[in-house]
């Protein structure tokens, strides 16, 4: 799934903003995964500018420019907390912690499955 920055959006509020220190107006996104708190407004996972760190956007940001839904991507919903849309190895507990506190088997498992929906949505 792709996706093109069209504004800037406070992701908090939903104000729309002059700038953004993540993302640039016009450029194409591949979508990690899908996030909505219940209650919330829905996100988009992706690596933003930086080119390293998989963060969540709001969705109102972008248009869908291509609808291809990874084929590794699983449904999971907490009652009255959350339901996504995102990699099954990525649900594990502790998946996220690992990652952000620099370990290499996450990092690795990461890379893996970004590199699996890049092919597939390549190969299209």
């Amino acid at each position: 799934m792709k996706v093109k920055c069209r504004q800037f959006l406070d992701e908090e509020t939903g104000d729309v903003l002059d700038q953004n220190s993540w993302l640039t107006i016009g450029r194409i996104y591949h979508v990690l995964s899908i996030h909505m708190e219940f209650g919330g407004r829905l996100k988009f996972q992706l690596v933003g500018d930086d080119g390293l760190t998989p963060a969540f956007h709001d969705a109102g940001q972008f248009e869908v420019v291509s609808c291809l839904i990874p084929s590794t991507w699983c449904v999971s919903s907490v009652p009255g907390s959350h339901f996504e849309l995102t990699p099954k190895a990525w649900l594990e507990s502790g998946f996220w912690e690992e990652y952000f506190d620099g370990n290499v088997k996450a990092i690795a498992l990461f890379q893996c499955e970004k590199e699996k929906m890049l092919e597939e949505e390549d190969s299209q």
